[in-house]
């Protein structure tokens, strides 16, 4: 069957990416058209400006659509977790007598699980953290259900709501493009099934992504996000900061930050950054002092967050489970990951695409998301198959 050219739309928070891409052998991709465009990004309140939003949307699309000569037909939109509402159910179904689980009965179990969360708002995907069946044992892949015989059917699921205001927004967006076949995914859902193994995620995982103007912490099990929680720190409240405290401007804090490195330990007095564009010196232990600083306020929001339901296991996962990093972020700020791990006192690792070319944490979002989609056409493109029983009449 030939491979599906899917399109995507990344939203980060200070830029968006379009991209068109199939599957290509041994785990890469095959990219028919990508383009990016800045704007003025979003924090947890919402965008900075629709009118800048909409704008870069249509002009990423625009640049692409010049140069492709297929048709644009479906649009995947990676849904930010800032405009995302997580929330789960542990729910239920018992049957008369026993059977044979299928596909049906799982749709079923969610479907009625979220029946009994009705006034949520719009739900764009669910998934589940994990199913057991009538004797308790947990399956974390729906496949491996497939034809178990049972009389109950649990599951411990998750549904992601996305937010009205977003929904509109970028249906509007699209449809003015004349484009109104559209498919919302969350984008941690995406960088956690592709970024953090299957085996990882059968005990807690978390993930961290550091972007641009916000950052998120999300705690993973199995195929499902547990909690997310969302700040306004990135790599623009750091740049901010240098701009405030030592009178320079944005260009000049963004060549300043090129040149640190805060992995170390203190800073021996004397030892100076020197910005060349503009022959400006300044001392390495104040520059560094404010980084750390703002990462602070980072930190202190990770802490919380994983001190809120997991007080009493901290110190045995802060050795075992690893706060996986991803995100622009980690690329800007040179030791930011081993600074959060000295600070929060929990082991790091710096996870992005294990692809030739595109293996930086600033590809993890537009990668994950392409990935998928892929898989989500794939399912589509089977169902069709199944369902054309015959073909051809004669």
């Amino acid at each position: 069957m030939k491979n599906e050219c899917v399109a995507i739309l990344d939203i980060r928070s200070s830029d968006i990416f379009f991209l068109l891409g199939s599957k290509g052998v041994n785990g890469t991709f095959v990219f028919n058209g990508m383009h990016g465009e800045k704007y003025d990004g979003y924090r947890s309140k919402g965008f900075f400006d629709e009118n800048s939003f909409r704008r870069a949307v249509m002009r990423a699309i625009s640049s692409v659509q010049q140069s492709y000569e297929g048709t644009i037909g479906k649009i995947y939109v990676g849904v930010p977790s800032c405009f995302i509402s997580v929330v789960t159910q542990g729910h239920a179904v018992s049957y008369p007598s026993k059977r044979k689980i299928c596909k049906a009965d799982v749709d079923a179990l969610f479907e009625s699980g979220l029946n009994e969360l009705l006034g949520n708002g719009r739900c764009i995907r669910r998934s589940a953290m994990y199913f057991t069946l009538g004797d308790n044992r947990k399956y974390f892949s729906e496949e491996k259900l497939g034809g178990v015989p049972t009389t109950m059917l649990k599951g411990a699921l998750s549904y992601y709501f996305v937010s009205e205001s977003f929904y509109a927004l970028i249906t509007g967006i699209l449809g003015e493009m004349g484009f109104s076949d559209i498919e919302f995914i969350p984008s941690t859902l995406a960088q956690a099934s592709y970024l953090l193994p299957e085996k990882k995620r059968e005990g807690y995982a978390f993930l961290l992504d550091v972007g641009f103007v916000t950052s998120s912490i999300s705690v993973i099990y199995g195929n499902g996000i547990v909690r997310e929680e969302n700040c306004d720190c990135g790599v623009a409240s750091v740049l901010v900061a240098l701009m405030d405290e030592l009178n320079i401007d944005f260009a000049e804090a963004e060549e300043l930050l090129s040149l640190v490195n805060i992995s170390g330990g203190s800073e021996p007095m004397g030892i100076e950054y020197r910005i060349k564009g503009w022959e400006k010196i300044f001392s390495a232990k104040a520059v560094n002092d404010i980084i750390k600083c703002e990462l602070d306020r980072l930190c202190v929001q990770v802490e919380e967050f994983l001190r809120k339901d997991f007080r009493e296991k901290m110190p045995m996962l802060a050795s075992a489970n690893p706060i996986s990093i991803t995100g622009e972020g980690v690329t800007y700020i040179k030791g930011a990951t081993e600074y959060i791990a000295k600070t929060v006192n929990w082991m790091t690792e710096v996870v992005a695409p294990d692809l030739p070319y595109y293996d930086k944490p600033v590809w993890s979002s537009r990668i994950t998301l392409l990935s998928a989609s892929l898989s989500d056409a794939e399912k589509r493109s089977w169902l069709r198959k199944i369902f054309n029983f015959g073909g051809k009449k004669k």
